[in-house]
């Protein structure tokens, strides 16, 4: 029986089309006697701007730079702006359930203004955008972004490219599994020959905000706050906001392979982490566990029971169980994890020793365990980080000459959008 799938062929099939591609330069020193030239490759003066529009962050730059110009919190604080007054308080992340189509073209108007005028310092008018959107992006915010885009700020061309398979390209990979870890929950995206298997996608609801709210729950009930000046402890409640859980998301977790008799130990010889604070009532030291530290990314992997939320482990099961059989053997050999809960040190590797301990446990999944491996070769490094991933790989499309999904601001409708999802 002949295989389906030639890695050879497809490995020369993508490093053909990557083959202009050069030496990345950081865009921290970018200047403006680069703008017009791609850093990637001979520029032709027409650079497009690349967004990766996630739940939780927006990420902007220019086509053939090595990370983005831009990085924040989406729909972070606005106050009564647009015409009719509709972004009145400060909101984070996107419900599409809970605000309408005008107030969504609203706030992602507010939004993409300020990335082009105070950020990039581009004129919309003049320039093609490439949109890395992810699987778990609702078509709703889509239109919207298509709408903002090419009806109020006259963009050319919009060109739409699957985050999974530009999160892959970055490793020099056509086929692999993709699982992004994101704000609202976690998909798992089979991707083969440069397409997206949807069939196939599985998803998880455990992402960053479950996250920041068991640890926001853990610290509560385990953590300590004592006032400068002051002999006895106070209440954490009126101490722990969301900057501070976020800072605690960012900076302190790390997933270690470590025995309950490694964690005992290491609270013995450090039992706190100490963070100055600041606080309506004053400057003060936040003291949390050791524990909570290294073993709370066992939530994302192994699920919430108590409210009945399967974790990415159990995704990943689902994925696999649904990709072909023939298929199985490639997709689990190049394991491409991205996002932002990605960036946790150590967590990449934890998960796919995970992965691996789930196949062994039953006898027919014994051979496929002994494929499962990173899509980076092991001496590469982290090169790129989790998160910035699938931006750098539409960067890397569009400056290769990688084509996408192509909208013209003449021919949209403002209601019909390219939906990958259902084209294969």
């Amino acid at each position: 029986m002949t295989d389906t799938y030639s890695p050879s062929r497809s490995s020369s099939f993508l490093s053909s089309r990557l083959s202009v591609l050069g030496t990345p330069l950081s865009t921290a020193r970018r200047s403006t006697s680069s703008v017009g030239s791609s850093l990637y490759g001979a520029g032709s003066g027409e650079e497009k701007i690349v967004l990766d529009i996630g739940t939780h962050t927006v990420r902007a730059g220019f086509s053939g730079d090595s990370q983005p110009l831009y990085q924040g919190a989406l729909f972070g604080s606005y106050s009564k702006r647009g015409q009719m007054g509709l972004l009145e308080g400060a909101t984070t992340g996107i419900d599409v359930t809970s605000v309408d189509d005008a107030t969504l073209d609203v706030l992602v108007l507010e939004q993409l203004r300020q990335v082009f005028s105070e950020h990039l310092l581009a004129d919309a008018r003049a320039r093609k955008v490439a949109v890395c959107e992810g699987a778990l992006l609702p078509v709703r915010v889509k239109r919207a972004v298509a709408r903002v885009l090419l009806g109020n700020l006259r963009v050319p061309l919009v060109t739409f490219y699957p985050s999974a398979v530009t999160a892959l390209m970055t490793s020099g990979k056509a086929c692999g599994l993709v699982v992004d870890c994101g704000h609202r929950g976690t998909a798992v995206v089979p991707v083969f020959d440069g397409r997206v298997m949807s069939a196939c996608i599985a998803s998880s609801p455990m992402g960053g905000a479950v996250l920041a709210g068991y640890i926001q729950g853990l610290v509560r009930r385990h953590g300590r706050f004592r006032r400068f000046g002051s002999d006895s402890d106070e209440c954490v409640d009126g101490v722990l906001t969301l900057p501070i859980v976020e800072f605690i998301m960012r900076k302190l977790l790390f997933a270690a392979p470590q025995t309950l008799e490694d964690v005992a130990r290491a609270e013995d010889e450090w039992p706190w982490v100490r963070l100055a604070v600041d606080t309506p009532n004053g400057r003060g030291e936040l003291r949390v566990p050791q524990w909570v530290r290294c073993r709370t990314y066992e939530l994302l992997l192994e699920g919430d029971s108590g409210r009945d939320y399967a974790g990415i482990i159990s995704a990943l099961m689902e994925c696999i169980i649904r990709v072909p059989v023939d298929l199985r053997r490639v997709l689990v050999a190049r394991v491409a994890v991205v996002g932002g809960v990605a960036d946790m040190p150590g967590f990449r590797k934890q998960l796919i020793y995970e992965l691996n301990m789930r196949l062994q446990r039953e006898e027919r999944w014994l051979a496929l365990a002994k494929c499962v491996s990173l899509a980076e070769e092991p001496t590469a490094g982290a090169v790129f980080r989790p998160s910035d991933r699938p931006w750098i790989g539409a960067s890397l499309a569009v400056a290769a000459k990688i084509g996408g999904v192509d909208v013209r601001r003449d021919d949209f409708d403002g209601y019909n959008v390219p939906d990958w999802t259902s084209s294969y």
